[in-house]
């Protein structure tokens, strides 16, 4: 636990190739594909290494990603900060162009210029920092290597919550880090589990993007399912389902959907006892 990090374990940066951009509205985007976010991210960065580091210059890079990226947002409200690029050595990681470390900055703090300012860059923090128990964040940061899952799943609050709670049912005992320390079957496993989150197939279609609004706003709460039309019972695996964002048109439908969540913790554990 480190007392100077709010909620005792840091998420925004953990490694070369891990770290998250999701307050910054990374995954609100019409495409969240991995190769088409990179693709975006890495042009970005390659762009705003030419920017003048003046008010004018860094201004009229954030209207020219208006002029040459795709506007369309899942969620209209939640900003989107041209901002965000790759950083870090051989930008294998998402993070903030104008920090005062990022590349070409000379330590010059430019988040000011941000949609938010820089007081929010420095001073926010997602929900899950608070609320997630640390041995989750300390599992999360192990398990994930790769920034695309990792900042679409970490701000999950209520989807890890419900998952790992599932997983902690079955072994018994709590889920901590140290029961995944050379076990790379395990950590596939989990990865496997997570990755329901990208692929998913009962979204419906105007919910179809991994993209979520995890700031509290009731316009964008998560719709409940309707079990009744259906003429079940409600879902064993409720939470789950309603996290990831479900509709189903058939109890076989539904049955499906369980039977894979089921399959896919079942391999978690299998894999940790």
């Amino acid at each position: 636990m480190d007392a100077q990090v709010p909620g005792g374990v840091y998420l925004c940066q953990v490694s070369d190739k891990v770290s998250c951009g999701a307050c910054c509205g990374l995954y609100n985007v019409a495409d969240t594909s991995r190769e088409q976010m990179e693709k975006m991210l890495l042009d970005r960065t390659r762009r705003f290494a030419q920017v003048p580091r003046t008010t004018a210059g860094i201004d009229a890079f954030a209207e020219e990603n208006q002029r040459l990226e795709c506007q369309q947002r899942p969620f209209p409200q939640f900003h989107h900060c041209p901002f965000i690029g790759l950083i870090g050595k051989g930008g294998e990681r998402v993070g903030c162009l104008l920090h005062p470390m990022a590349e070409g900055n000379q330590g010059v703090d430019f988040r000011g210029l941000s949609f938010y300012g820089g007081l929010a860059c420095r001073t926010y923090f997602c929900p899950s920092t608070h609320s997630l128990p640390p041995r989750y964040k300390r599992v999360l940061r192990m398990a994930l290597a790769d920034w695309h899952l990792y900042g679409l799943v970490v701000t999950e609050t209520d989807l890890i919550s419900a998952l790992f709670h599932q997983i902690e049912v079955r072994l018994t005992q709590h889920m901590e880090p140290t029961l995944f320390i050379n076990r790379p079957e395990a950590v596939q496993a989990l990865n496997r589990l997570l990755e329901l989150k990208l692929s998913w197939p009962h979204r419906p279609l105007e919910a179809d993007t991994p993209c979520h609004h995890f700031f509290f706003d009731v316009n964008y709460a998560k719709p409940l399912i309707d079990y009744r039309r259906l003429g079940v019972a409600p879902s064993h695996y409720n939470p789950v389902l309603r996290e990831l964002i479900s509709a189903f048109d058939s109890v076989d439908a539904l049955r499906r959907a369980e039977q894979g969540i089921d399959q896919a913790i079942a391999g978690v554990v299998t894999a940790l006892l």
